[in-house]
């Protein structure tokens, strides 16, 4: 056992939107996402896991950004960590401090793929990313799309789901991100999104395109249509949101709708541009490095705030104390 590790975590975005999911936090349907930095990999979650001392029992303590855990998410993640040591028969006192740096969307999945890479370092216990799928999953239904890295798909037909990567950080790195964040005061949670978007009449209808979605992507990524991906990824993501917009609980507010029919323009003048959007207040733009100077500065020309975005990679160990 070590007394501190520290873990780096990056943030992710859909490429198959997730909208619902069971009482245990698993999805509804097969789903994709994309672990993502800035270009100098300073958007980041840093998680410390530090033992003071072995104990009778588990004590842990939670901080993210200073504050202490709470809430409903908060309380899942505790009894995800505590789950996690009972069942390898560890009691310790433990603290994690987690802070997200320069993070405007998906700071869940980073966090929970960082807690559990830090918590399988300082306990030495050489655990796979399939081993801690199943605990970092039960924090953020999403988590495997950090944990992995890359482009990831999330199977939801096995029991418990399994998550592969598809792509890594390397084979992507054609990619290029331009990810816009909106400083709304208030955003909707994954939980008000994933009990309302089941609610609109044509959800059902969603989850039977799901396969051909998901066989299209892997149609393109195996060709090395990275254009055709995102198309897809776009096309999808549309769908999402509009049944969100259906059942009045719009992601999309006024001004992210307007950087949309930029995206449309955008391609209107042969440039390959496609959105990308989660649950956040963030629309990210996709393309290929031969468009993205021009992209580039058509953002620039409609004033909109912009940060050079990549694929990441899995989470990493940066510092261990033995």
């Amino acid at each position: 056992m070590k007394k501190k590790s520290v873990a780096v975590a990056y943030p992710t975005i859909p490429i198959i939107f997730l909208g619902g999911i069971n009482p245990d936090r698993t999805p509804l349907y097969d789903t994709m996402g994309l672990a993502v930095t800035s270009s100098d990999e300073e958007t980041r979650t840093e998680t410390t896991v530090e033992v003071s001392k072995s104990a009778n029992d588990i004590d842990v303590k939670f901080s993210i950004n200073g504050k202490k855990i709470s809430g409903l998410r908060g309380q899942q993640i505790i009894k995800a960590i505590r789950s996690f040591l009972s069942q390898n028969n560890i009691s310790a006192n433990i603290t994690i401090k987690s802070n997200n740096y320069r993070m405007f969307s998906g700071s869940s999945d980073s966090g929970l793929a960082a807690v559990f890479t830090a918590l399988n370092d300082v306990f030495e216990l050489n655990f796979t990313k399939t081993d801690l799928l199943k605990h970092s999953m039960k924090g953020s239904e999403s988590a495997g799309r950090s944990l992995y890295g890359g482009l990831t798909l999330t199977k939801a037909s096995t029991k418990p789901p399994t998550v592969a990567q598809l792509a890594s950080e390397k084979d992507l790195e054609k990619i290029r991100l331009f990810s816009v964040p909106f400083y709304y005061k208030s955003r909707i949670s994954a939980d008000e999104i994933h009990s309302g978007i089941v609610t609109n009449p044509n959800f059902q209808e969603r989850v039977n395109k799901i396969p051909e979605w998901v066989d299209k992507i892997l149609t393109s990524l195996k060709n090395k249509d990275y254009i055709s991906l995102l198309k897809v990824a776009e096309e999808n993501i549309r769908n999402a949101h509009e049944l969100l917009e259906e059942v009045n609980l719009p992601v999309r507010k006024q001004e992210m709708m307007y950087l949309c029919e930029d995206v449309e323009k955008m391609r209107e003048r042969k440039l390959e541009a496609y959105f990308l959007i989660g649950g956040g207040n963030l629309v990210t733009i996709a393309t290929l490095d031969e468009y993205a100077e021009e992209i580039a500065k058509f953002l620039s020309s409609k004033n909109w705030e912009f940060y050079n975005f990549k694929v990441a990679s899995a989470p990493k160990i940066i510092k261990s104390i033995i």
